[in-house]
């Protein structure tokens, strides 16, 4: 379902990185338009890709990485101390030993194959999160996201912000968040992958309606 690359696993997955990197550079530069100092062209690697970050990566059934995510302890330097602490404006980003972050949350539609298969890839990647944090005494995960998934995530983890929305000179507006990690959390999370089917056509139905009430 996902796979978990730790440090002390790196050179067991070397290959499984750089693809991952790869696809992160093609969705992140080559889609959303990033100017990420630093990185080597088509490799997105940046300074918060440490010693200490583990992985979660997501793979179609030919092998190709389609999704993933990466955390960070936040008793190091991470996105939210080092770069966006001003965002955090209702409330200071946490540290702690059971509170990592989240950052690099990426999929590559092009390998995706239907809205079914989209939902599940975000799930996968959830719950691979999830596990990791719950096998490992991480409690919380603060991370910085769009106002879109910010929607998203509540649905599934008790999430607050840290924030108010904030935009940066694109169509996103930013939200610093943190979420509350359990077993309820990953139960959840469980329910959504076996009946996406179901709750992808009560969205698109949903959504189609919306968009008829607003046809003149």
């Amino acid at each position: 379902m996902f796979k978990i690359v730790t440090p002390d696993t790196y050179n067991e997955h070397q290959d499984l990185l750089d693809a991952m990197h790869q696809m992160r550079y093609r969705v992140v530069v080559g889609e959303w338009g990033w100017d990420i100092p630093g990185i080597q062209p088509g490799y997105d690697k940046d300074q918060f890709d440490t010693d200490a970050t583990v992985y979660v990566i997501v793979r179609t059934p030919e092998g190709e990485v389609v999704g993933t995510s990466r955390l960070n302890p936040t008793m190091r330097p991470h996105m939210l101390s080092d770069l966006f602490a001003d965002y955090c404006n209702l409330q200071p980003y946490p540290v702690g030993k059971d509170v990592w972050e989240c950052s690099r949350f990426v999929m590559d539609r092009s390998l995706i194959t239907s809205p079914v298969d989209d939902f599940r890839v975000r799930c996968r990647i959830g719950l691979g999160l999830t596990a990791y944090c719950l096998d490992n005494h991480i409690s919380r995960l603060s991370w910085l996201t769009h106002q879109k998934f910010f929607n998203l995530v509540q649905r599934v983890w008790h999430t607050e912000p840290l924030g108010l929305p904030r935009r940066n000179g694109d169509d996103w507006a930013w939200i610093p968040a943190v979420s509350r990690i359990d077993e309820a959390t990953f139960d959840r999370q469980i329910d959504r992958y076996r009946n996406a089917e179901e709750i992808v056509a009560e969205y698109s139905g949903t959504r189609q309606a919306s968009e008829r009430s607003h046809v003149a």
